[in-house]
């Protein structure tokens, strides 16, 4: 009867029974996605949903960020958005614009993973650094931002 209850109070986090895991921290997502736009948003995302053991269930999420940075260049490029940004926002327009739909990324991305990051808190999981995979996600998230717009110019 004891061992149901000390079952009862062993962290869940993780699909392995007993098996705790630490994903990169909020921290890391909110910089990923300020300098990096979505697609460096939904890498920390999915390297999450990997050591989450959830990459099967969250892969949507990157291709709703391919998805959402897609519409945005081919409005700005094709639509005439980035003379509108320019002239409404000022040279940075286009550039406020990728952070501001990096962060909305990562809002719902943080809604997504919420209960791993309280869950982290509560057992008191220390996150991995995040340093490496931020900066790699910006480096990569802004490069293919760059790169679509080229492609997708007239």
């Amino acid at each position: 009867m004891n061992d149901n209850i000390d079952d009862l109070l062993q962290p869940s986090l993780g699909s392995e029974a007993g098996r705790e895991t630490s994903i990169y921290s909020t921290t890391t997502g909110y910089m990923s996605a300020f300098f990096g736009g979505p697609l460096a948003t939904a890498g920390i995302a999915l390297m999450n949903s990997y050591r989450l053991k959830r990459l099967g269930t969250d892969w949507p999420l990157g291709l709703a960020a391919l998805a959402l940075t897609l519409g945005i260049l081919w409005w700005e490029v094709r639509g005439g958005g980035q003379e509108w940004l320019i002239a409404h926002l000022g040279r940075k327009g286009p550039s406020l614009v990728t952070s501001f739909a990096g962060l909305a990324t990562f809002g719902v991305i943080y809604a997504v993973h919420r209960k791993y990051y309280r869950n982290m808190e509560l057992i008191g999981l220390k996150a991995p650094s995040g340093w490496l995979p931020g900066i790699a996600a910006i480096v990569l998230g802004a490069a293919a931002w760059a790169a679509l717009a080229k492609v997708l110019a007239p």
